[in-house]
């Protein structure tokens, strides 16, 4: 079975392979290979580098107009997030891999307009394919699935590796939020005004900024960047690293599995989790 693969470059302009004359046949987006460092014969780290990869494309058009157009494209699109230095995102699925497309070699072009092989290579440094999965938290207590159904109000009988204090308990309400992957993930933690001081609990690890908030304005708490912005109302952005609660460290991962979230409700948020895989899941 052909596989279908979406290129989107930073400017959200995207190509699918795998219809409408052109198709992947096979690639090496699912293979992996970790590279180890040793220290005194025991291995001390593993790290995967800077990463190639190839895909085999196939460009068979109905007529020479649509095969023309759609080289010309696959070139354009591509070449935008090299001469950016941003980056383009391959898509299988519900992952995507952070990367560019640096080359091209390209054979039987010549037999007809319409019609060429080309192997395109991909490269890239941050060699893991992402899922983003949002859960919104809402200031009445409601939590939202990415999909917008609510599922505040499931009964669970979870048990939770951690013990609250009785009387941060009687202060502060719980939902949960689900990390179906197999590890820890990366977060982006945005917070809506009016808030001050906001504090939330994700399976008793604090994340708080001394801050205000005001209404119409979001503070953005990014894990990867490892940033703290406040977008304040007229769009300017200010740097509220410093701010951070020192006591707690705020660019903790989120566990794995089901997590109890507490807050004060006097503020909503939304939590985007970044699942990381060395491979898109297979489905």
């Amino acid at each position: 079975m052909l596989e279908k693969i979406r290129f989107v470059n930073h400017m959200q302009e995207e190509m699918v392979w795998g219809e409408q004359g052109v198709y992947a046949n096979s690639s090496d987006l699912h293979d992996y290979s970790w590279d180890c460092t040793s220290d005194s014969y025991r291995i001390s780290l593993f790290d995967k580098g800077v990463v190639t990869k190839t895909i085999p494309l196939v460009i068979c058009c109905s007529s020479e107009n649509e095969g023309l157009g759609i080289k010309n494209r696959l070139l354009e699109i591509a070449e935008k997030d090299v001469l950016a230095l941003e980056h383009g995102r391959l898509v299988i699925g519900e992952y995507y891999l952070k990367c560019y497309i640096t080359g091209s070699k390209k054979s039987n072009y010549l037999l007809n307009k319409g019609y060429m092989e080309t192997t395109l290579t991909v490269t890239t440094d941050y060699p893991q394919w992402i899922k983003e999965t949002l859960t919104s938290f809402r200031r009445n207590g409601d939590v939202l699935s990415n999909d917008g159904e609510a599922v505040a109000g499931e009964k669970r009988n979870l048990d939770f590796q951690v013990d609250f204090p009785y009387d941060y308990m009687s202060e502060m309400k719980g939902k949960t939020l689900n990390n179906t992957g197999f590890s820890s993930v990366n977060f982006r933690l945005t917070i809506y005004g009016p808030a001050v001081d906001p504090e939330i609990y994700i399976s008793g690890h604090r994340y708080q900024v001394d801050c205000l908030v005001e209404e119409n304005e979001y503070l953005t708490i990014d894990s990867i960047a490892k940033t703290i912005l406040l977008t304040k109302q007229d769009g300017t952005i200010e740097n509220y690293f410093h701010q951070r609660n020192r006591d707690s460290y705020i660019f903790e991962k989120i566990p794995a599995g089901m997590n109890m979230v507490t807050w004060d409700m006097s503020f909503g948020f939304d939590v985007i989790t970044f699942e990381e895989r060395s491979e898109p899941k297979w489905i």
